[in-house]
């Protein structure tokens, strides 16, 4: 288990977010992050493959024809009236090939001179759109207040659509992934290749989960493996939401030495650290990066920024952007309501 030390990671933001949360303390992990993991899946995941929705088949690429909710009609929160709200139109087209996704969207006749951002959203939503009263924001599906079946309660509800290694700006600038800004027409679209399988549907395939809320996290500022309990109580960060790692406690026994790079089978501790996915480790440093828990999502939600910020890893909430459009993972898999 490896973290880049101070020089490496001053080279770029995703090097000190990456940094920052490889490493987690044993008495931490258990009470926390790792606690609450262990508690949804009921132990250790015996079957990280097991298939969490319907697949997605078939030779692509796939087309997903966005709907428009009631926002879209009005001018919620200070937005700009969409240009021809009746004709707007918002097409995903996604093609897989090697774990990566190429990812084009396009939309036509939305909001003129407006910033938007696509959001991955794991819990189901409700159907017929409905807002539940005084939101502008769709509900989503009562019937799941706790996320669709096997999902991890440490999850967040929605992710950033954008690469493992994309660098945020948490709003200072236009935040990467599916971000993009309309013209007077209320066209606009944009092209991304993520860094891993959207249409997946296991714990190890699919898009990536955030974290739920802040985690506490073991910070080691040296190179080379780490071994044991985190060397002081000072070295414990609370870190924001980032991307959900995976422990070495969350992978089977009998696959830790091959799943988890850092996995040390003399040493009981080391399962509370989290697991090093060994296609990442540089064989010269050592250093590498954390698995981190998959599932498949719901659908997207195309967002509206009237304030012209993005919310950065984070998804905001209602009073900061309005919801135009969603698409849905059923028109994939010929399974919608």
């Amino acid at each position: 288990m490896t973290v880049m030390n101070a020089s490496r990671a001053r080279a770029g933001a995703a090097a000190v977010l990456l940094a920052l949360v490889i490493l987690a303390a044993p008495a931490v992990a258990s009470a926390g992050l790792l606690g609450g993991l262990l508690g949804v899946v009921g132990g250790v995941v015996g079957a990280v493959v097991d298939v969490l929705a319907p697949p997605v088949t078939g030779p692509g690429p796939f087309v997903i024809h966005f709907e428009a909710t009631p926002n879209l009609f009005g001018a919620s929160n200070g937005t700009q009236p969409a240009v021809r709200p009746y004709y707007a139109s918002g097409t995903m087209t996604l093609s897989v090939s090697n774990g990566k996704t190429d990812l084009q969207f396009s939309v036509r006749s939305a909001r003129p001179n407006t910033i938007y951002t696509i959001w991955t959203v794991f819990y189901p939503l409700a159907w017929p759109i409905f807002f539940p009263t005084g939101s502008i924001k769709p509900a989503l599906d009562p019937n799941f207040p706790l996320g669709p079946t096997g999902f991890l309660t440490e999850g967040g509800v929605v992710a950033p659509t954008a690469s493992l290694s994309s660098q945020f700006t948490n709003g200072m600038g236009l935040d990467p992934g599916v971000t993009f800004v309309t013209d007077g027409y209320g066209n606009g679209g944009i092209r991304v290749t993520l860094d891993y399988n959207i249409l997946g549907n296991t714990y190890d395939d699919g898009p990536p989960l955030g974290n739920r809320s802040i985690v506490s996290q073991c910070v080691v500022d040296s190179p080379g493996p780490q071994r044991g309990a985190c060397p002081s109580s000072s070295a414990v960060q609370r870190v924001t939401t980032t991307w959900l790692r995976k422990y070495i406690a969350q992978v089977p026994a009998a696959d830790r030495a091959n799943v988890c790079a850092n996995f040390n089978a003399s040493d009981p501790g080391s399962i509370y650290w989290q697991c090093i996915d060994p296609a990442t480790v540089n064989s010269q440093t050592g250093n590498g990066l954390p698995r981190v828990w998959r599932f498949p999502f719901d659908h997207f939600r195309l967002a509206a920024h009237p304030d012209g910020l993005t919310h950065g890893f984070i998804g905001g909430n209602e009073d900061e952007h309005v919801i135009d459009m969603v698409g849905r993972r059923c028109h994939l898999t010929n399974t919608c309501p």
